[in-house]
């Protein structure tokens, strides 16, 4: 008896099957492929070793401006550059990031390429709202580093911009009923779960209104440069920081008494970090890297008492928990519940049908969903090197390089001693920024400065350039020089002869060489010499602590530094 013919009925939902899971797993990968920091960085970041942070990442930075993650990675070197006490590295940086944030509508393409391929892998980095503002602030703080109280003014404005307020959808629920978590990054979450159930995920206009920014560092800044370029909106500007943030009172009378020529930005941890969770890790939530605390910061000025505890300014991690600081500007959810229905109606179509026609639209569904489900993972791209938390301190210097002693209350182990700050001129205002490291280091708390350098002048003994075994790593001169030769040292030297030493040595000297982003620090085993500005976290771990001696390249500097070592060795004349 001969055989039935075999139909095509059953091979072909096999085979649309497993080439639907084959697309799930290319998808995923496609999906959930979010580049993070490299674990090196991070580490760094929290030893404070930014010098060294910010050279790997420069050297791992993209440099085309169409790269995705272009804009990311600046905004991570611009809190690297500003730790470091480096404003001159980070001048170029902010600037492209704040005409950036400026521009409306960077990922407003929402066709089949960003739709299809992932939002993660289709969309240029722009930060939550929470993280532009910030970033906008650092650049407020970079201008305040320069003097520029203009544009601080500026910059902390545009920080300002409105937020969503999503609290009468939420109160809208069908029940009537918001479940209350222990951990707020859950209850956040179910937020989140709500809106993007309730509403359109490419639609969410109706669900929120527009409300004003409770931002507390950009209404300080503003404040701060308000005042004293003799600006109107000052007083305003406190009056917006008291009704956000009724704690920091006693901050804002003292930004109005203006009695102060110094403001101390302090810089603590690091911010949250972004995951995807829910269904086919379709949502975006935040988790602390950082506790959260509402331990103030001493400051004790040893020309003088004790001011009274600062109270924590702004903390991202509530930033990130509030639904008004995230975008929420996704397809993810739907893209999910698609790509679940396409699922279904087309192995149902492909499976139940025994018309090869019915079969193949069955298989394009089927595809359709699959390729919809596995890109719909949140891109959890996100600005790692963010503070957890930020002070700001008021403070009035008299005394030219009286070291001051910075400390969370309640943490010994952030501590820290600022050397070499000194008074700005009469009616002058002068910003620092300093970001503690998470671990304790000798070089912070030692207040000591163990070189010449440019922010603070020579040190006490001979001058000799650091290269010939001397302990000095200013910027070369003729005063510098003069100063070598005063010591007896380099007598018959030019200024051009000074700086073949360093050229032979390959040594880049930032002011004067040409070749782009400052690198690792010479003391730190890199090959450029630069100065970071007194008091930042920079300054101390240069300049707080012994280094080992240079070792030499070029055999003409191995032969001078042998010559000097030797002068150095013998007793001084009567």
């Amino acid at each position: 008896m001969p055989r039935p013919a075999r139909t095509h009925r059953s091979r072909l939902p096999r085979r649309v099957t497993a080439l639907a899971a084959a697309l799930i797993a290319i998808g995923s990968a496609i999906g959930c492929s979010t580049p993070r920091a490299d674990p090196r960085v991070l580490s760094m970041t929290q030893r404070g070793e930014f010098g060294r942070a910010r050279s790997a990442l420069t050297n791992a930075a993209s440099r085309d401006p169409a790269d995705r993650n272009f804009m990311l990675h600046r905004a991570n070197l611009l809190s690297l550059s500003l730790a470091e006490g480096l404003p001159q590295a980070a001048e170029p940086i902010a600037d492209r990031l704040y005409d950036f944030l400026r521009t409306q509508d960077i990922n407003a393409d929402t066709g089949v390429a960003s739709f299809l391929l992932g939002e993660g892998n289709a969309r240029i980095w722009k930060g939550e709202p929470f993280e532009q503002a910030y970033t906008l602030t650092s650049i407020a703080i970079l201008d305040g580093m320069l003097g520029d109280w203009g544009n601080v003014r500026a910059s902390a404005s545009s920080a300002l911009f409105q937020v969503r307020d999503f609290s009468r959808a939420l109160s809208a629920r069908a029940d009537g009923k918001r479940v209350r978590h222990a951990n707020p990054a859950d209850d956040t979450l179910s937020a989140r779960e709500d809106l993007l159930a309730r509403a359109p995920s490419d639609d969410l206009a109706g669900t929120f209104t527009l409300a004003r920014s409770d931002f507390e560092l950009a209404y300080i800044l503003k404040a701060v440069a308000a005042r004293q370029i003799g600006a109107p909106d000052a007083d305003e500007a406190l009056a917006q920081l008291v009704q956000v943030a009724p704690r920091l009172q006693p901050l804002a009378d003292t930004i109005r008494a203006g009695q102060y020529n110094t403001i101390l930005v302090v810089e603590h941890g690091l911010a949250p970090e972004k995951y995807a969770t829910g269904p086919d890790n379709a949502i975006a939530a935040f988790r602390p890297r950082t506790p959260s605390s509402d331990a103030p910061i001493r400051v004790r000025l040893q020309s003088g008492p004790d001011l009274a505890l600062v109270p924590v300014a702004t903390d991202l991690n509530r930033l990130a928990r509030d639904l008004r600081w995230n975008s929420l500007e996704d397809l993810r959810k739907a893209k999910s519940a698609i790509g679940t229905g396409l699922l279904i109606g087309g192995a149902v179509v492909a499976a139940s049908s025994d018309n090869r026609n019915a079969q193949l639209v069955g298989l394009g569904l089927l595809l359709a969903g699959a390729l919809s489900k596995a890109t719909a993972a949140a891109d959890t791209r996100f600005a790692e090197l963010l503070p957890q938390r930020v002070y700001v301190a008021p403070v009035t210097l008299t005394s030219p390089g009286a070291p001051i002693e910075i400390q969370i209350d309640g943490r010994p182990e952030t501590r820290m001693v600022l050397a070499g700050l000194a008074p700005p001129p009469t009616g002058d205002l002068a910003l620092h920024l300093v970001r503690i490291p998470a671990a304790p280091a000798p070089w912070a708390t030692s207040g000591a400065i163990a070189y010449s350098n440019d922010e603070t002048g020579p040190t006490a003994g001979p001058q000799l350039p650091w290269i010939l075994g001397g302990r000095c790593l200013r910027t070369p001169s003729y005063p510098v020089l003069a100063s070598y030769q005063a010591s007896g040292f380099l007598k018959n030297f030019t200024l051009n002869d000074l700086l073949d030493l360093y050229r032979e040595e390959g040594i880049e000297i930032a002011g004067l060489s040409t070749k782009g982003e400052i690198g690792r620090h010479i003391l730190e085993g890199g090959s450029w010499l630069y100065s970071p500005r007194a008091g930042s976290t920079g300054f101390a771990r240069l300049f707080g602590s012994d280094h080992p001696a240079y070792q030499p390249r070029s055999a003409r500097v191995r032969d001078l530094a042998a010559q000097c070592r030797a002068a150095l060795a013998q007793p001084p004349r009567n």
